[in-house]
């Protein structure tokens, strides 16, 4: 699958139940594939006992489909913006640990660590940073695996509202700005300068508390001032709350005395669900907080390089039986055709065994038969041959089907030249060979001694 088709769902936790978002992200942008909800009886556990439970629908792995990616609770994380140098994401990174275990009261080794950049100049950096536990964090993963649904990200519910809340150009780009989220599951505070966050806190406040107001007032009030001491924060313009059931007039009004700050007040119902904003968050580019452990990732990639492994044999193994099949075959058919041959063979083997013994006989018929090449037509040919001048045969050897063998003298050498090249034109014989002229002085007298093979054509029955 290209990775503009993946689908990412996102899953998220609701009072009642839960939801989830698929998107896929295509050429033209995010296109949506899913979004449900499925209820889960409470039994009349409170939101605390419920989320301990952790307890997911039997049918929800049938639904959740790509890579998954389940946010966090704020109260489950450890959230701190901090100014930075402007140095290597390895380096953040490092001192993003450094910093989580000096301001954690577990350590390091029990945490999970991540960060992200949300402004950077040349100098310095704006980073978020956020830290779970462990154990926190396996026993989500735990929860998922046993419905076979495995967890490929891990982020935060405020940052999913907060991406929900940008998009909807709900945050000012200008001043700044206190924002309340209560979605029955997190009550957090966030603290927004022009755009970007400076502050996540939980607020361990019963949202229907009848002191609230009061409360709320000195949570505000103390991060106003945590943050004052770290940079020059303008004064905020307005308080925004946001939830699913409007605070009542009357706790507005305290609250708004007790701070000194306008209250607006909007219903979560207007946005869409959480899961939207985490998938939108996990789709975007950048820099973004990934509380999955390592030695999951690790896990996972060992996971998905065996699964390779095993498919890479499986299909050399595929593609080396197909050939062995393949020869197989072609063997079985050449033996099928070799022993069909045999057969044909040993079938006629005597009937051809026959027909050799014949044709030896009549090649052997043939040549004591035929006399066109017989020792008295040669010699009639040799003679007719002779030149005219001084030269007389010694002596004549025929063999039949092989040639004749002639020697003789002359008193010239040249009568005997003449007599081999008219020789050699005689249809009757094939080739002359072993032909040889000498000089021979007897009494006084030279003689030319001369001898020659005469080779017959050579005849094959059937030609």
């Amino acid at each position: 699958m290209r990775i503009r088709d993946k689908i990412i769902t996102a899953v998220s936790r609701t009072v009642d139940g839960i939801e989830w978002t698929s998107l896929k992200r295509g050429k033209d942008g995010p296109e949506p594939v899913q979004q449900k909800a499925i209820s889960i009886p409470t039994d009349g556990k409170t939101v605390d006992e419920i989320l301990e439970s952790i307890q997911l629908p039997e049918e929800v792995h049938e639904h959740l489909k790509g890579d998954i990616t389940v946010p966090l609770r704020t109260a489950d994380l450890l959230m701190r913006v901090m100014e930075l140098p402007s140095i290597d994401d390895h380096e953040i990174s490092d001192m993003v640990g450094f910093q989580i275990d000096k301001i954690s009261p577990f350590s390091s080794d029990q945490l999970t660590i991540s960060h992200e950049v949300l402004q950077k100049t040349e100098e310095t950096s704006l980073v978020l940073m956020a830290a779970a536990k462990r154990s926190c964090i396996d026993a989500i993963g735990d929860t998922f695996e046993k419905k076979g649904v495995r967890i490929h990200s891990i982020d935060a519910r405020v940052l999913g509202w907060m991406k929900l809340l940008q998009d909807g150009g709900y945050i000012s780009s200008e001043g700044c700005e206190i924002f309340i989220l209560d979605d029955g599951i997190d009550f957090a505070l966030m603290v927004i300068e022009s755009g970007i966050p400076l502050s996540f806190r939980m607020l361990n406040i019963e949202p229907n508390k009848e002191n609230i107001a009061q409360e709320v007032a000195y949570e505000i009030g103390y991060t106003l001032t945590t943050l004052d001491s770290e940079r020059n924060l303008p004064t905020p313009s307005a308080i925004q709350l946001w939830s699913y059931e409007t605070l009542p007039a009357d706790l507005q009004t305290q609250l708004s005395e007790k701070t000194g700050l306008p209250i607006h007040s909007h219903s979560l119902s207007s946005l869409p669900p959480l899961s939207e904003g985490i998938v939108r968050r996990t789709l975007s580019d950048g820099s973004r907080i990934e509380l999955i452990p390592r030695e999951w990732v690790d896990h996972e990639n060992r996971k998905q390089l065996r699964k390779k492994f095993t498919l890479i044999s499986s299909a050399i193994a595929t593609v080396w039986l197909i050939i062995l099949l393949t020869l197989f075959g072609i063997y079985k058919a050449r033996a099928i055709k070799l022993s069909g041959a045999q057969k044909r063979v040993t079938a006629i083997e005597s009937e051809a065994k026959q027909a050799l013994e014949n044709r030896q006989k009549l090649k052997a018929l043939k040549v004591y038969t035929d006399r066109s090449d017989s020792a008295l037509e040669c010699l009639r040919e040799v003679t007719n041959l002779l030149p005219a001048g001084d030269i007389e045969f010694v002596s004549y050897n025929y063999k039949k089907g092989k040639g004749v063998t002639l020697r003789g003298t002359s008193n010239n050498d040249g009568i005997v030249d003449d007599f081999f090249i008219t020789l050699a034109k005689s249809p009757l014989f094939e080739d002359l060979k072993d032909h040889s002229v000498n000089a021979k002085i007897t009494k006084g007298i030279r003689r030319s001694v001369f001898s020659v093979t005469l080779v017959l054509p050579s005849e094959e029955i059937g030609k």
